[in-house]
């Protein structure tokens, strides 16, 4: 299903960090495209904003353009927002909802001492800690270590749906990459899994403010999905 595996593509990609600017977050406003097996069959807008005090809000609305996807009115609509400190991003509040096809709403609370995950299954509680994420800002963090110079090997503690999981990236290099945007040098991440054939590559482009520029899913055997960036606009912080 596209848009369900546009839910892991999507959350990585976003994040307008500039390794020259003074702030290390800066906002911006990007437009993907969707494809599944080559094919364009939707659109994402991802934006990033500050609201003060070191709290900030990335909100993601993706819609189905062509195809099936267009013809159910599929859209999904995710928010985060979470604290930026000098140690790395804090979550603060997260939401998603699908509509369309199939129908999914999930809640996540940090601001309390537990961590409170709803959606139609239940509610789940565990322990809050410090630079705990949610996957929507995966890609975010994984941009502001690049950003400071860091490669090798990333770790994350990432909100699950009932518990705390790490996900583990690789850098690998540097590459170049042609999407609708531009033919850009972009970073290459990778997803680190064991016994999984499912494979996430993610491009951070070295002159965009290592917003992601490429995003590519396969699930292991089946189609893969991709998002390519389309247009950047970069607002005053």
């Amino acid at each position: 299903m596209m848009f369900r595996a546009r839910i892991a593509l999507i959350s990585l990609a976003f994040a307008a960090i500039s390794a020259h600017a003074q702030k290390p977050l800066s906002p911006y406003t990007a437009e993907y495209e969707v494809l599944r097996g080559g094919s364009v069959e939707g659109r994402a807008t991802i934006s990033l904003a500050e609201e003060g005090g070191g709290v900030w809000r990335l909100e993601e609305h993706t819609r189905g353009t062509q195809g099936l996807a267009a013809l159910a009115g599929v859209r999904v609509d995710e928010t985060s927002r979470f604290r930026a400190t000098p140690e790395g991003l804090n979550c603060l509040e997260h939401s998603y909802r699908q509509t369309g096809l199939r129908k999914r709403e999930r809640q996540v609370d940090c601001t309390a001492e537990a961590i409170v995950s709803r959606d139609h299954r239940g509610e789940y509680r565990f322990a809050a800690q410090d630079g705990v994420i949610d996957r929507q800002a995966v890609g975010l963090a994984i941009a502001l270590e690049l950003a400071a110079g860091r490669r090798g090997e990333l770790d994350y503690a990432v909100i699950d749906r009932e518990s705390l999981e790490t996900n583990r990236y690789q850098v690998a290099g540097e590459e170049t990459v042609a999407v609708p945007f531009g033919t850009l040098r972009a970073l290459k991440v990778e997803r680190l899994r064991e016994n999984s054939s499912r494979t996430t590559t993610m491009w951070f482009g070295t002159d965009q403010n290592l917003v992601p520029v490429r995003v590519r899913q396969n699930e292991g055997g089946g189609e893969g999905y991709e998002l390519r960036l389309v247009s950047l606009k970069r607002q005053p912080g």
